[in-house]
Order: C-alpha cells, then sequence, then structure tokens
C-alpha cells in the first residue's frame, strides 16, 4: 500500500484552508455549530420509582376504574337476567343487594368482573410493552420460549413444597401482619372489608367450577405474571441485578393484592415464581406456576371439583410441624438449587465468535433470529438429582406417616 495518500488511512486527519472572513477560531466555531451535539444514549429499561409509579397505574386500572367502568353494567345486567327469572326483589329493595351478590348470580357477576378487569390490566400490559419494547415484545419478555423438559419435571416436582410453604408461612402471617379491615380500623374508617381467607370460599364454593377456575386461576396467571415479570422485570433488568429485580418486582407483586395479609404471601409466591422464570428463561414457566397455585385453591374450596384436597397438608403441618416445614423447605431447595444448575445461557452458534448479550444488567431477553446464539443449559448433575430425590422422599415420608 502506498504511504503518499492520506484517504488511504480513516484516522488521518484532512488540513481544509478557512475560507476567508473571520479568524481560524470563529470559522472554527462556526463549522461546529452546523453540527448538533450528540445527545447521550439513554439507559436501557427504568427505574425503581417508575416501577412503582406503573404498578399504581396497574392498581388503579384494574381495582378502581375497571372495577367502576366494567362492575356497573356488568352487575345491571345480572340484576336485570335475575329480576327475569326470579323477580325484583334485588332491585326493588337495594337492602337484598348485598344477599344477592352472595347468592348464584351475584357470584358469578363477581367472577365474570374478576376476568374483565384481569383482561383489562393485560391490555394496559399490552400497550407498555408494545411502547417500550416494540413489536418483538414477547421476545424481549421470554414468551417465545417452551421451558424444556428437565424443567418441566423439576417445576412439577418442587410443586407441593411451594404449596406446603405457602401454607406453613401462612400461620405467622396471620399472627403478626395486619389485614386490611385492621389497618382500616386503626384508621377509624368505618369500611367492612372480609379478606380473600374468607372471601375466596364463600364467592368460589358453590359458583360453576370452569368460570371459578378461568377467573381466579387462569386470568391472572397470564394477566399479572405478563405485567409483573413480563414488563416489570424487564424494565428493572435492564439497570439491576437479578436479585434486586426480584426483591422489588416481587414487593410490588404483593402490593397489588391490596391486602396486606394476602400481600405477604403473594410476595414469596411471587419471588419464587421469578426464580423459576430466571432459571428456566420462559415466561410460560411463570404463568404456569401462577395458574397451579391458584387453581389449587380452587379445587380445594369447590364443591364441584374436590373439596377438602389440601386437607392433608393441614393435618400434617398441626400435627407435625417441624417435620412438615423441614421437609418441605428440603424439597424446594433442592429443586432451587437443580433449577439454578441448569440454568439457561446465551452461547454463540459460531465457534471463536461472542453470543448476542441483550442491552442493559440482567435481561431475560430471548436471541433475536440470525444473531448466532442459542439458549441452552447444563445437563443437571447427579448431585441435583440425589438431592432432588432425597427431598421428594423425605416429603412423601412425611405426609404418608406424619
Amino acid at each position: 500500500m502506498s504511504t503518499d495518500r492520506p484517504d488511504d488511512f480513516d484516522d488521518v486527519p484532512i488540513r481544509r484552508s478557512l475560507p476567508p472572513g473571520g479568524s481560524g477560531d470563529d470559522r472554527l466555531r462556526d463549522d461546529y455549530r452546523d453540527y448538533p451535539p450528540l445527545r447521550p444514549r439513554r439507559k436501557p429499561g427504568f427505574g425503581i420509582w417508575m416501577a412503582v409509579l406503573w404498578a399504581l397505574v396497574y392498581f388503579k386500572v384494574t381495582q378502581i376504574i375497571g372495577a367502576i367502568a366494567l362492575g356497573i353494567p356488568i352487575i345491571i345486567v345480572a340484576l336485570m337476567i335475575d329480576a327475569q327469572r326470579n323477580g325484583n326483589g334485588a332491585l326493588n329493595d337495594p337492602s337484598k343487594l348485598n344477599e344477592w351478590m352472595q347468592g348464584p348470580t351475584g357470584r358469578v357477576a363477581t367472577l365474570t368482573l374478576v376476568t374483565a378487569t384481569q383482561f383489562l390490566g393485560l391490555l394496559l400490559s399490552w400497550i407498555l410493552l408494545r411502547y417500550w419494547c416494540g413489536r418483538e415484545w414477547k421476545r424481549k419478555i421470554a414468551l417465545t420460549r417452551l421451558p424444556s423438559a428437565t424443567h418441566v419435571i423439576l417445576v412439577l416436582i418442587g410443586f407441593p413444597a411451594l404449596i406446603a410453604l405457602g401454607a406453613a408461612i401462612e400461620i405467622p402471617i396471620q399472627r403478626f401482619v395486619p389485614s386490611l379491615q385492621d389497618v382500616l380500623n386503626a384508621l377509624h374508617i368505618n369500611i367492612e372489608f372480609e379478606g380473600a381467607d374468607k372471601a375466596l370460599p364463600k364467592l368460589i364454593g358453590s359458583s360453576p367450577w370452569a368460570l371459578a377456575i378461568f377467573a381466579v386461576a387462569i386470568s391472572p396467571g397470564i394477566c399479572e405474571e405478563i405485567f409483573c415479570r413480563g414488563f416489570l422485570a424487564w424494565g428493572l433488568a435492564g439497570r439491576y441485578v437479578t436479585w434486586v429485580v426480584i426483591l422489588v418486582v416481587s414487593f410490588l407483586f404483593g402490593c397489588l393484592h391490596g391486602d396486606p395479609q394476602q400481600g405477604v404471601g403473594a410476595m414469596f409466591l411471587g419471588a419464587a415464581i421469578h426464580g423459576a422464570y430466571v432459571a428456566t428463561r420462559s415466561l410460560w414457566v411463570a404463568m404456569f406456576v401462577h395458574f397451579a397455585n391458584n387453581g389449587i385453591a380452587v379445587v380445594h374450596y369447590n364443591d364441584q371439583l374436590m373439596p377438602g384436597v389440601l386437607k392433608p397438608f393441614e393435618i400434617v403441618l398441626d400435627n407435625s410441624p417441624v417435620l412438615f416445614l423441614c421437609s418441605a423447605l428440603l424439597l424446594f431447595i433442592a429443586v432451587m438449587y437443580a433449577l439454578y444448575q441448569t440454568h439457561c445461557k446465551l452461547v454463540s452458534t459460531e465457534p471463536g465468535l461472542p453470543a448476542w448479550r441483550p442491552d442493559g444488567v440482567s435481561s431475560q431477553e430471548l436471541p433475536p433470529p440470525g444473531s448466532g446464539t442459542i439458549v441452552t443449559r447444563d445437563p443437571i448433575s447427579p448431585v441435583s438429582v440425589a438431592l432432588v430425590l432425597t427431598g421428594a422422599v423425605a416429603f412423601g415420608l412425611v405426609m404418608a406417616f406424619a
């Protein structure tokens, strides 16, 4: 290559004579004015306070605006249908409205309203994801990937332990965490509020089982997970490490439940769900665990399904609380360790080339097509298999003989 041609080198400065009419410094400043200053690149995602703001917006849209805008027409239609069948009792006597709400038609209307508000929240989540993530929002929140068979088996094995631990922590929560009714009484607000532990059995006890499962299990499993583990986690993962994202999202997930007692339990559940989501890099796992947790409650309380299916957990917890808690904790830790040991990672398909990496700190975004990167995992180790089997056998023995 010849060295007497400056244009052969990208880094060789080119001297240009300054036009007449002004000093060199003045002309240089004029030249720089022709080029606008470079804007600093915006950080990916958003911060904690923005996540809190979006959680408040979600709560307001679903629990206040949606409850009013959708609840009034749903209840009016249900009252009119009931009046055609059974007369105008509740329409003519407002004092009977509460009694009507506890009846069959009122419960169906309530479950329909719950479903409608959930999908209103899903619409909000879709709008936010399209704005922040664009058309590829499903890939960016790991909604386009199904989990591996190994991860599915581990989640299924660990699910009874999750239910058992939820039953165990409910005792100190009921004792030490005030309910929403306690908070209202302390603030001298004369409003009667029935907690979820009492309202849920009444609501779904004799309701149509398919509607109860759809309203209480399927719709929250889809809608709340896309907002919390999807949108909120995606935004926070752009700036924070994984454990911070799990803590913040789980806290906000609990706050969305309103009642402090129910919310604290939901925080622990949310942390477990989020851990499985990070390990499997699939939002379908988070939605399944959420659905299964709520669905088992429907099966337990609904008269048409398997009422009392969780009774063995309650009996063993009362008779042998230490063994029950230790065995459930052993199984839960073993499964979480196995998920961590086999957690998904991004690997390049091109030898010698680095794998594609998403923007941000700890995003679970899936690699785009043509990136030369795939999602893979390490095979489960003998140690993980031994721990999971030990935990499963120990928990099974305690449930069978304690």
